[in-house]
């Protein structure tokens, strides 16, 4: 009979049918678990908790329907069936060898979670990036000017990661050069001033904003960060003087921020109301001219 026939390796065109059936209906299965576990707690559960379940479920059916198709239909284990395609199984080995790395590290990325759907994070050349989807073969991520970076799950794993979600709250460093004969204490004490009345620049942030860190402290992955006990006062603005050249004094102020994927919005409004103080600190702003006592300049 046509069923009774050998295909390869003493497996039957019947066992080779019910192979190929079961892992379309593994494929079919595995889609319909994701679409539907996705349903049922995208509304019970954050956006991350929610796809992180979906996609162990169905990694967990690809990889048990591939396994019982191989092992029960096929009657090979995999080192077998690589062995029975001679030199074809070698170049397939070597051109799957990403596709099979890719995956472990998806898997292993579940495991660990290095990152999170919707972390933001730095990674190579993405720049601030917002994590939208991790895949089994590759994570996507989505940076502020829109951009799309499809990323492979290995280089996760071998490279470093910057993850500003996780580590809660960031130090910007904002440069600003003066002439040296400029009064420095009273520079200082208008860019504190200005920092301390920026709703989003620690520690002076609205009432929402306390709520969202004061959560943010009980959190033994934040605690651990720092050494110390976490205060408020720690997270004061702070200018420090980074160099001293041609008759000039170029300072560093650093201001804390949680939102990482504003910083641009909140420099630039910390900017503006700096400009607005030495406008009516009646410090001018004259570029290029260094030899005015009441002389700042921008960089």
């Amino acid at each position: 009979m046509v069923g009774d026939m050998i295909l390869i390796s003493n497996v039957t065109i019947e066992n080779f049918l019910i192979f190929i059936f079961i892992v379309l209906l593994t494929v079919v299965a595995s889609s319909i678990s994701y679409a539907l576990l996705r349903r049922l707690f995208d509304d019970k559960l954050s956006l991350r908790d929610s796809k992180l379940i979906a996609r162990v479920i169905e990694y967990t059916l690809y990889t048990l329907g591939f396994y019982y198709g191989v092992r029960y239909k096929l009657n090979l284990d995999l080192n077998a069936l690589i062995a029975s395609l001679g030199i074809f199984s070698i170049a397939l080995a070597f051109g799957s060898q990403q596709i099979i790395q890719n995956s472990m590290a998806g898997l292993l990325i579940s495991v660990v979670r290095p990152v999170q759907i919707d972390d933001w994070v730095e990674i190579g050349d993405t720049g601030i990036s917002n994590i939208k989807d991790i895949k089994l073969t590759r994570t996507v991520l989505r940076n502020k000017d829109g951009k799309l970076f499809y990323v492979p799950n290995s280089l996760l794993i071998s490279t470093i990661i910057i993850n500003y979600t996780r580590s809660g709250f960031v130090e910007i460093p904002v440069p600003l050069t003066i002439p040296y004969t400029c009064n420095l204490e009273k520079v200082k004490n208008i860019i504190k001033e200005t920092a301390h009345g920026h709703a989003k620049i620690l520690p002076n942030v609205s009432r929402v904003e306390k709520n969202i860190i004061s959560k943010l402290f009980k959190l033994s992955n934040i605690r651990i960060l720092f050494k110390d006990k976490l205060d408020m006062n720690m997270f004061e603005p702070r200018v420090l003087i980074s160099d001293i050249s041609d008759s000039k004094t170029t300072l560093s102020i650093r201001i804390w921020i949680r939102e990482i994927d504003k910083k641009d919005e909140i420099i630039s409004e910390f900017l503006e109301k700096l400009l607005e103080k030495f406008k009516k600190e009646e410090i001018e702003l004259i570029p290029g001219k260094l030899n005015c006592s009441n002389v700042v300049k921008l960089i």
